[in-house]
């Protein structure tokens, strides 16, 4: 006979431990294969980050979502934006990477949570979500990411039937049919207020006789190689093969949580790079000066740390390349600026979209052209042959005017 599935509302008990603060801990019953009972418990967190039973409380509310899922109880359909945030960081956010995680969580504790944390997920209107985006008063890419993250976390409820429909991306039922997509839900503009710096190799040329040796290499390797800062941080001795003249890009290394070696972003990504002659006499004269030169250490170690984990980039790019950039009069350089001017400049030497794809190692040719811009000398060489096409003698033609 089929037995209804009841609702859990669990328990939050307190306990001791021997060495460190107390903890929450949250107790439920759950059937296994069998259909016998067992006792689960969880630890929800330390009286440190939940100095209160009803703090616990709160927090254990994406615990019960996720044991109460298979359940048809009304409770399900009450659930606040705040549960569902602490529910996705739970079940879903673990998923990414943690660059993502982090972005994830300040575009939630920031905006998300402190605006519609405690409204039910059906009160939440696509209307209202475009109206407070827009007010906001932030550049149209944050409020982009931010719809982005909402739109991620309904699209968490709707899987896990917290809610019928998600109202970031499109606002319509789930199985209603009808048009779906952007146009029908939060529509926030992603338009850049500015194009990206990009440099030529006369300024490159520049701003590298300001720099000392190392400072010098790290912008030569992205000057030439264009690629992403993370990517430069991980780079190993092991990764440059001088004998066949190339560079191996399988790492990218994440400073913060006190510093992650990750893969590489896409299968893209790691795509071997040719290493010019001047580009390996430079990185072979910079290893024999290096106090780090084994297989396994990395090209740009920090010394401070003694080798154990790569340069702080970020320093080092405010400190050294921005000054001496600033002394040739560039403002706002940064480590992507080189990866963008990288595709410019092969884009102004002539190379095919498919070549400058594969040298900056994209997945595909939409975000490439996003790194491509013409340059006021190719507009002009462009207009000089569209001008002489029209007008090959210079002047536009004597006509007698009709009256």
């Amino acid at each position: 006979m089929f037995r209804r599935t009841r609702y859990q509302h669990g328990s939050v008990e307190r306990e001791e431990r021997k060495n460190g603060p107390a903890v929450w801990v949250y107790r439920w019953w759950e059937e296994d294969i069998n259909g016998k009972l067992i006792h689960r418990k969880v630890q929800v967190g330390d009286v440190k980050k939940y100095p209160t039973e009803s703090t616990a409380h709160s927090a254990a509310d994406a615990l019960r979502l996720t044991i109460n899922n298979r359940c048809e109880h009304r409770n399900l359909r009450r659930t606040t934006v705040n549960t569902l945030w602490e529910h996705y960081s739970q079940e879903e956010l673990p998923l990414k990477a943690l660059s993502t995680q982090d972005a994830y969580i300040i575009y939630a504790k920031n905006w998300i949570v402190p605006r519609w944390g405690n409204l039910p997920l059906e009160q939440v209107k696509t209307v209202e979500v475009e109206r407070w985006l827009r007010a906001t008063g932030v550049a149209d890419g944050t409020k982009a990411k931010i719809k982005c993250v909402m739109s991620a976390m309904f699209s968490h409820a709707v899987r896990w039937e917290f809610c019928g429909h998600n109202p970031i991306s499109s606002g319509i039922p789930v199985g209603s049919g009808g048009k779906r997509g952007p146009s029908t839900g939060v529509r926030i503009s992603a338009k850049r207020q500015r194009s990206p710096l990009v440099l030529s190799p006369e300024q490159v040329k520049l701003g590298l006789a300001e720099l000392e040796f190392r400072d010098q290499l790290l912008v030569f390797l992205e000057g030439a190689l264009g690629i992403r800062q993370g990517e430069l941080g991980a780079l190993r001795w092991l990764s440059c093969d001088f004998d066949n003249m190339s560079i191996s890009v399988q790492h990218s290394y994440y400073w913060r949580r006190g510093g992650n070696l990750k893969s590489t972003k896409t299968e893209a990504s790691a795509k071997l790079l040719p290493m010019h002659p001047s580009l390996k006499h430079s990185l072979q004269e910079w290893r024999s000066q290096s106090l780090y030169n084994k297989p396994e250490d990395f090209v740009f170690p920090s010394e401070r740390l003694q080798g154990s984990k790569p340069l702080d980039l970020a320093s080092v790019l405010k400190k050294k390349i921005q000054p001496a950039f600033r002394r040739i009069g560039i403002t706002g350089v940064g480590w992507h600026t080189f990866r963008h001017s990288v595709g410019t400049m092969l884009a102004e030497m002539g190379e095919h979209q498919l070549t400058i794809r594969d040298y900056l190692r994209h997945s595909n040719l939409h975000v490439t052209n996003k790194y491509l811009q013409a340059t006021s000398k190719t507009k002009r060489l462009a207009q000089d042959k569209l001008v002489d096409a029209i007008l090959p003698t210079g002047i536009l033609p004597k006509t007698n005017l009709i009256q």
